[in-house]
């Protein structure tokens, strides 16, 4: 089960009057408003939606959004989605409650969602209706076309790569056209044998994050420093706690991920009006392509290519690291 990073919008208006005795309810008359988010993912073979209703109340906003009955719908709405292209192939959607969504602002530990067993096709247009009530709920979303790991050309062929202290390397693609925004991340694992136990102890971490906007070329590229590998191992590896330190005997390295993250159309212009602004002038207009509601329906879609640590790098990690217990 896929968990889900959910945005939540709060609209709160204070208004103050001088000289006037009038008392002023911040709450106005109620109004239903459906709000959705969804990305469409062709390395999936299941589509979710989060579909709330937005909500105002006397009480901290972060505190009623915990509450079920104040974000989500009592009856389960109409929802369905179909290829612009072929209206007759309707996919229908189903609710489902999940219970590992990541740690924030929103009620737990359970999330409704709506889900269908549906695989987008790539490079297609999708449309999405919505019914709540008597109102008619739509949007519409353009697949990215296809992304695979063959398309990240850098780090190439080779099955071993290596990592230097004042090495600076890029990562490529090839851009899609669908797809103007990119997210990379580098990824390393690991596994642990701990004093009286058979089995090994898998963990990661993340080393290397970066985004990159491209609309032209047929390659886009994002450089990583090697250092940052080194102060990863030494920030993430060890324990906090000492005693459970004590208990690791050994650790070896495994896969490094290069993971390129593309970013559709309608969710990039998304993210660029919502992310922090360095400008002075910080109100922005609020986006939205959800047609009688408000929210984003977009895709996204990921590239992932793999490689192991060279004899040198696991040499450098032994020397330098001897005190993680990396035996390779």
């Amino acid at each position: 089960m896929k968990k889900f990073h959910i945005l939540f919008i709060g609209l709160v208006s204070l208004l103050i009057m001088q000289s006037c005795n009038n008392d002023v309810d911040i709450n106005a008359s109620y109004q239903d408003i459906v709000v959705v988010y969804g990305l469409l993912d062709s390395n999936e073979d299941t589509t979710f939606l989060k579909i709330n209703k937005a909500f105002l109340g006397p009480e901290n906003a972060l505190i009623m959004a915990k509450i079920p009955d104040s974000s989500e719908f009592v009856n389960k709405l109409s929802v369905k989605i179909w290829p612009e292209d072929n209206p007759s192939q309707v996919y229908t959607f189903d609710t489902i409650t999940i219970n590992n969504k990541e740690e924030g602002l929103f009620y737990n530990p359970y999330q409704q969602l709506y889900f269908t067993p549906f695989k987008p096709e790539f490079n297609t247009k999708y449309m999405l209706q919505i019914f709540y009530k008597e109102m008619e709920i739509t949007s519409e979303a353009q697949n990215i076309e296809e992304f695979t790991t063959s398309d990240i050309s850098k780090p190439g062929f080779a099955k071993a790569i290596g990592f230097d202290y004042d090495l600076i390397n890029p990562v490529t693609w090839y851009r899609k056209d669908q797809a103007p925004r990119y997210d990379v991340t580098i990824r390393f694992h690991y596994k642990e044998l701990w004093e009286g136990q058979a089995d090994t102890v898998y963990r990661s971490f993340v080393w290397h994050t970066a985004t990159k906007k491209a609309t032209t070329g047929e390659e886009v590229e994002s450089y990583y420093n090697g250092s940052s590998f080194f102060n990863a191992l030494g920030l993430y590896v060890a324990y906090p706690d000492q005693a459970t330190e004590d208990k690791v005997v050994s650790r070896y390295t495994g896969i490094t991920e290069f993971i390129v993250a593309a970013a559709g159309i309608e969710l990039n212009t998304y993210m660029e009006v919502t992310e922090p602004s360095s400008s002075i002038i910080q109100d922005r207009p609020q986006y939205s392509n959800i047609t009688n509601g408000e929210g984003i329906f977009s895709a996204r879609v990921k590239a992932v290519k793999t490689k192991v640590l060279n004899d040198e790098t696991k040499y450098r990690i032994k020397e330098d690291f001897h005190y993680l217990k990396f035996e390779y």
